[in-house]
Order: structure tokens, then sequence, then C-alpha cells
């Protein structure tokens, strides 16, 4: 299918001419913090709120997928023997990879983004996690050797890498025979047909230390196409002064009141961009391809796995029982215990 340029997307290839780069470089370098509030990990775990909740559901899902979960009346610490070493795939801040840390002989860690190894690493110290290792690497070309892990793990990883193909055939080379991957990923599976925009900024201060964004102001340009599933994204990068701080301040004040599309709102697009054209140092683009479960199913098949299920994540389940989980007034123990049990439902 031919992929269509909005009026936005014309301007920006037109008038900058985009270099290509990837989500890595051009997002996730960007960010101070990929969430800023990870339970366990940015803010104590509270199992009354229903986000963590359903966190700790994701956390046992992973277990028990990979066959790690513990045995019910042991707490925490007991580990099944044939999972010795995992593999998070673009760990972000560290998750899950120091969410399963605690309950895993090893965990190795990897992110292509510097600023992302740099603060999982950060956080791995705060929190005295000794048993994770964390490194700068490419999920296309691991520098593992063959049938180095037990189970791999990826939460939304695999759909931003350049080739989530190569990314998923180094997946199976680096496990053992026998071991496990469970993905966890943005199924497409009932997106409507269509389009949808997106312009969101991001701030780096001059102290970061990739000096490509060191001290700019981002406009980022997100097309999401729903059927085949795909986005195409840009960077344009603008100098930190005075007035484009002013601009940028009043922008983010018309995404708030306006949306974020421009379609719907033009002086959040072309309008902004060609009055402060001058301003622009730089621009860079990506693209992804995204999956429906029947697409990842036959990847999976395709580069070497074997008994490939597309199931529910024990989060999903967990999202459907919190209305009647909050008023149940369970202890940390016992809601510990409805998560395994949800993660277990989940492998069925």
């Amino acid at each position: 299918m031919v992929k269509k340029y909005t009026v936005t997307e014309t301007w920006i290839v037109n008038e900058t001419n985009p270099v290509e780069s990837t989500s890595a470089d051009q997002l996730y370098e960007r960010l101070a913090k990929v969430s800023g509030k990870l339970p366990g990990i940015d803010v104590p775990l509270d199992l009354q709120d229903e986000e963590h909740f359903r966190d700790e559901a994701r956390i046992y899902d992973f277990l028990a997928h990979i066959g790690a979960v513990e045995p019910r009346d042991s707490g925490q610490g007991q580990v099944a023997a044939q999972v010795q070493k995992v593999l998070d795939i673009g760990t972000g801040d560290g998750w899950p990879a120091l969410r399963l840390a605690p309950r895993l002989k090893s965990v190795t860690a990897i992110d292509a983004a510097e600023l992302r190894v740099a603060t999982a690493r950060a956080n791995a110290e705060r929190l005295g996690i000794a048993n994770v290792s964390i490194h700068r690497m490419n999920s296309t070309s691991l520098d593992f050797p063959d049938s180095s892990f037990d189970a791999v793990v990826a939460a939304s990883a695999v759909e931003q890498s350049p080739d989530p193909y190569q990314t998923l055939r180094e997946a199976w080379r680096v496990l053992r025979p026998g071991g496990k991957l469970r993905v966890v990923f943005e199924a497409y599976d009932r997106a409507k047909s269509g389009y949808t925009e997106e312009v969101f900024l991001t701030t780096v201060e001059n102290t970061h230390p990739n000096s490509l964004h060191a001290g700019t102001l981002g406009y980022h340009y997100v097309l999401r196409h729903a059927s085949p599933p795909w986005e195409r994204n840009y960077l344009l990068r603008f100098k930190t002064t005075p007035e484009m701080t002013e601009e940028f301040r009043r922008l983010a004040d018309l995404l708030e009141r306006l949306g974020h599309s421009p379609t719907q709102a033009p002086e959040i697009g072309v309008q902004f961009l060609e009055r402060n054209r001058t301003a622009i140092v730089g621009s860079s683009w990506y693209e992804l391809e995204h999956f429906t479960s029947s697409t990842m199913k036959q990847t999976l098949e395709e580069v070497g796995f074997v008994d490939v299920r597309i199931t529910y994540s024990a989060s999903t389940l967990a999202g459907k029982i919190w209305p009647y989980v909050r008023h149940a007034q369970l202890d940390e123990k016992q809601s510990k215990a409805v998560c395994q049990g949800l993660a277990e439902l989940a492998c069925m």
C-alpha cells in the first residue's frame, strides 16, 4: 500500500530535508525519564493503586511465561532451577529488568540509547540491585554467544527496533535450546483504517552528553497508520534562545487546549513551523513497523520459535478484575498472590 504524506509531513520533508535516524537516537536519547513513575523503580510499590497492581501482574506474567514463578507459599527468593540467566531487550530505564532481578539469579539488560543505559544503571545502584548488568547494545546485533540465556523478555521493544525481524532472530540465537521468550507488544488487531497524527515537545539541557541534542528544543511529529500498521516519526531541533523558548511555551499551551493533531489545529503544525523555520538547526526521521497478533506469531515461527502462542497479558486481566480487588482490602501478600494467579491463568 502506498504510504501517503500529510500536509505537515510534506512541509517537514521539503523544507528541512530530514536525515534517517532510529527511535533510540531520535527519541530515547532526549528523554530524561521514559516514564518517571515506574512502580518499584521510580516510586515505591503500592498495590492499592491500580497501575501498580497491574504492573505487578506484568512482572508475574514475565516470570510465569519464562518458567520462573515462585511457589505460592514461598514468598520471594525461590527461583526455578532451569531459569538462571535472563536477557531483557530494550530495558529503557530498567523495566522490567530491575523488577525481575530480585526474583532471578541474574539479569542482563540492553538498550540502544546511551542515556537510557545510564539511567537504568543509576536506578540499579540506587535500589541496591547487584545481580543485573546493563549494556548499551543494538538489539539487531547482540554481542553475546549463541545459547547464552535461559530466557529472553522484551517489553514494547521489538517494534521500536529498526529491524524487528532481525531483533527476533537475535533473540532466538542467544536462547539456549528449550529457552523461552516473552514479548509484550502493542497489537494492532482492532486498529481502524486511516491514520492519526500527534505533535509533542521535548527539551534537552546543555549538560546532555549527546552534543547533537544538547541545548535544543524538540518538535516531534508522529504519523500512525492503522492498516497495515506502521508509523513515521520526525524530529525538528530548534535553537534554545529566549525567543524560541517562549514560542515553545505558547505551543505547549496550544497543545493543551487544542489537542495534538495539526490537521485539526493548523496553529500547531505548518503555521508554527513556517513562522519559526529560521530557528531549526536539524531534522531527522525514522519509521516503525507494527504487528498484529497473527503477524507476530507468523514472524516468530519463521525465525525458528516453536509452540508460539499469543495470549492476554496478566496486566490486562488485572485491569478487568480491579473494580472487585479495590474493595476487597487485600494486604500486600494477598495482592501478590492474585497477580501470580492471573499470570498463571495467562499461561494456560
